[in-house]
């Protein structure tokens, strides 16, 4: 799997069309169904993700209302917090991941930490998230991605690991949770999806905040293997694809298959040049996954 392999171009015409935030006229229609097509073709069935290329030739202004139509073409965008955020900033707050009640690895510089987005929710999770860079760090900050798949085969040879992860655990809502609804929310690591697919929902972080709640049992040592055993595979750079990306690039990731996370980063001092993502989460269309095309 090569990251630089899974770029593809916006058209010109199409750019010509975001410039004049025209999204509904030829160009976008013919741009709307190829994006679904790449989208089939590499997130559902291939690698698990793509990279469209091509707006950094377009006011940065414009990116956010690009990415919201992009986000649209692929299904319904997910608020992402209970304050009903569709687009989310991704950049350094200078927290630690799972830090106080909110604090989430989208607020923080570090690396590591692979996980799959909306760990802190129940289901139904995110089929999609997107990642638009539109400022890269000064340096570092590149994505490292994993897909379920290769973790599972890694882990085939400890069947009780593979059945510990299907299990319960309970995951840290971050403050995500109604008044009167619990602070965690249970469910397993490893599942299987709707279309008989291997799915994952993970941030080991979250878990260890959540079994740490007064009204929460403890991680049993079976539990405390396994997650590590995860780890382990996770940390593995055989099993993963590394990429950066530049500014203008808009990608989009099969959030139940890829996990994800990124290498530390530092920044520009100035925050106007500081490392600067925006973010969305789709569920998907049925049309979508079928390969029909259905005009909205």
């Amino acid at each position: 799997m090569d990251f630089h392999l899974q770029r593809h171009g916006w058209s010109a015409e199409f750019l010509d069309a975001v410039r004049r935030d025209d999204f509904t006229g030829d160009a976008a229609r013919d741009e709307r169904a190829r994006l679904r097509e790449l989208v089939r073709e590499h997130v559902d069935a291939g690698a698990g993700f793509l990279v469209m290329t091509g707006l950094d030739a377009v006011d940065p202004e414009r990116y956010e209302a690009a990415l919201l139509w992009a986000s649209d073409v692929l299904g319904e965008v997910m608020a992402q917090d209970k304050a009903g955020t569709l687009v989310r900033q991704v950049r350094n707050r200078g927290t630690t991941i799972g830090e106080g009640e909110s604090a989430r690895y989208a607020d923080s510089r570090h690396g590591g930490h692979l996980h799959t987005d909306g760990a802190e929710r129940s289901f139904p999770l995110p089929d999609y998230f997107t990642l638009l860079c539109v400022r890269a760090a000064k340096t570092g900050g590149s994505l490292r991605l994993v897909p379920v798949e290769r973790v599972r085969d890694r882990l085939a040879a400890e069947p009780d690991v593979l059945t510990s992860l299907q299990q319960d655990f309970h995951f840290d809502r971050r403050g995500d949770q109604a008044p009167g609804e619990p602070a965690t929310v249970r469910k397993p690591v490893l599942f299987t999806t709707d279309s008989g697919q291997a799915g994952v929902t993970y941030l080991r972080r979250y878990i260890d905040v959540g079994h740490g709640h007064p009204d929460v049992a403890a991680l049993t040592g079976a539990q405390r293997h396994a997650l590590d055993a995860f780890d382990s595979a996770l940390d593995d750079p055989a099993l993963a694809v590394e990429g950066r990306m530049a500014a203008g690039e808009l990608a989009v990731f099969n959030n139940l298959r890829m996990l994800h996370g990124r290498t530390e980063f530092d920044d520009h001092a100035d925050a106007d040049r500081a490392r600067l993502l925006y973010r969305t989460w789709i569920q998907r269309k049925p049309s979508v996954h079928s390969g029909q095309d259905v005009d909205r």
